[in-house]
């Protein structure tokens, strides 16, 4: 491996860097998996000895590496080969369920026998119809009228303005966000988001193509002065944000915050993608920032969340000048989303069950989000009472991943930074907690106190796991 590397600097001549060469060689061995994720990499002063070149031209390669999300060097232990997103997620994210764990790692809702006799009832009631034109639609690609007016009437209640023309049915949030990119921007754009984010932003900048750039973050969000400098600096196409109960600090940005991110963005002309897929839960909705700035916004919302898993179904709001363009992309994506799904949200939407639903899941959320204080409440970065969930600070006397590790030996799963990190952002020393693991509420509480127990106590010496 270092004898690529060697051959990679000696071929360097004229105006080209060594490091930029020794850069180059280092990635080809990470896209190859020669270097595979996890793998150490060799100590910089080793590295230049064996190569014959001065250590800060390896310092400098490394941090190009680190910049561009290939590796992470971490101070005291070294640097390591950071995992793609596919595989962060599958590390740090459980794909199949088991049963022996107490499943932290995904944000989903509190399932109740409330939410199984509201969908037992839909579907008697549908079972009774005769015409059911959304079993047999082809062509309404935006969605059938009625379930763009039901979601003109659920976006009316978290404060947004809109108008079904201008509004498409879609398979969640995740697809909403997705369309509004890829109707916006491409290859050799620039999207700014949170420096920690929701992964689904960072799969869609590989597969799309365009930069993602990571902006500073605080307890309430993105800093506005970061992000005007950032567009003062250079051509920015999109902000891609979760104002509300970000994924995964739980930030609620304030109102002062929103309308000053708004005003920068109507300065310099960059569109904003709001995700608002938590927005329902809140007892008080905040003002999203696309009302403040429709012609220049994509909002997008869905049930997923808040009311019930299953229903994956979300609406995305697009600017008028950019309404055809995303109704195509929805088109070529998915042809239109799942009617009958779709219908079942929209009675839901008309006959009040929705708003009940939510209305369940504030009051269990709010007592879990208590237990979890009162038990780890010294570990607290990020909460929020009616959060999906919380954001822990790992102990100085634990790495987050040794942390992450020694809980999934005790069937307990937490996800760690790693999957929401965007490359060349600062990677936190957190976790994240969500609060409604299927499990009843006397194992989420022990499951808590293991925690708890586990994060005061001292790693071993020897990390054989």
């Amino acid at each position: 491996m270092i004898g690529q590397w060697r051959d990679a600097v000696r071929a360097v001549h004229g105006v080209e860097s060594k490091y930029k060469r020794l850069v180059k060689a280092i990635a080809g061995d990470i896209e190859s998996a020669s270097l595979p994720a996890g793998a150490r990499l060799p100590p910089q002063r080793d590295v230049a000895a064996e190569l014959a070149i001065s250590v800060q031209t390896v310092t400098n390669a490394y941090k190009e590496l680190e910049r561009q999300g290939l590796i992470r060097c971490e101070v005291g232990r070294g640097s390591f080969v950071a995992a793609r997103v596919t595989e962060t997620m599958s590390n740090y994210m459980l794909d199949t369920a088991e049963r022996s764990v107490v499943d932290f790692s995904i944000a989903r809702i509190i399932h109740t026998p409330e939410h199984d006799a509201m969908w037992r009832k839909v579907c008697a009631t549908l079972s009774t119809l005769d015409d059911q034109p959304w079993i047999r639609a082809f062509r309404p690609i935006a969605g059938f009228e009625h379930h763009r007016q039901a979601g003109v009437a659920w976006l009316a209640s978290l404060g947004m303005p809109a108008s079904a023309d201008t509004l498409l049915v879609t398979n969640g949030a995740a697809h909403g966000i997705f369309l509004a990119l890829a109707s916006l921007v491409g290859p050799g754009d620039t999207v700014l988001c949170e420096s920690l984010t929701d992964h689904g932003v960072i799969g869609s900048a590989n597969v799309l193509g365009f930069t993602l750039k990571g902006l500073e973050i605080d307890e309430y969000g993105i800093h506005p002065e970061h992000f005007e400098e950032m567009c003062d600096s250079e051509r920015i196409s999109a902000l891609v944000c979760t104002p509300t109960l970000n994924n995964p600090t739980v930030a609620m940005m304030p109102d002062s915050r929103r309308r000053a991110i708004a005003r920068i963005a109507e300065r310099y002309g960059v569109y904003v993608i709001e995700d608002d897929v938590y927005g329902p839960l809140p007892a008080k909705p905040a003002t999203p920032i696309a009302s403040l700035i429709p012609e220049l916004s994509f909002y997008c919302t869905s049930m997923t969340k808040s009311v019930l898993t299953g229903l994956r179904i979300g609406y995305l709001t697009t600017p008028r000048r950019l309404a055809l363009r995303a109704e195509s992309v929805l088109r070529v994506s998915s042809w239109m989303a799942t009617s009958p799904i779709a219908e079942v949200a929209t009675r839901w939407i008309a006959d009040g069950t929705a708003e009940r639903l939510v209305q369940i899941q504030r009051e269990r959320l709010g007592r879990r989000q208590a237990l979890l204080q009162q038990t780890l409440g010294a570990y607290v970065l990020g909460a929020h009472p009616q959060a999906l969930s919380a954001w822990l600070r790992v102990p100085e006397h634990w790495q987050a991943d040794r942390l992450v590790r020694e809980l999934r030996n005790r069937d307990i799963a937490v996800t760690s930074a790693d999957p929401f990190l965007v490359r060349g952002a600062e990677r936190p020393s957190a976790v994240r907690v969500c609060v409604g693991a299927e499990v009843s509420d006397e194992t989420y509480k022990a499951a808590l106190e293991t925690m708890r127990e586990v994060f005061e106590q001292y790693p071993q010496v020897h990390d054989f796991t």
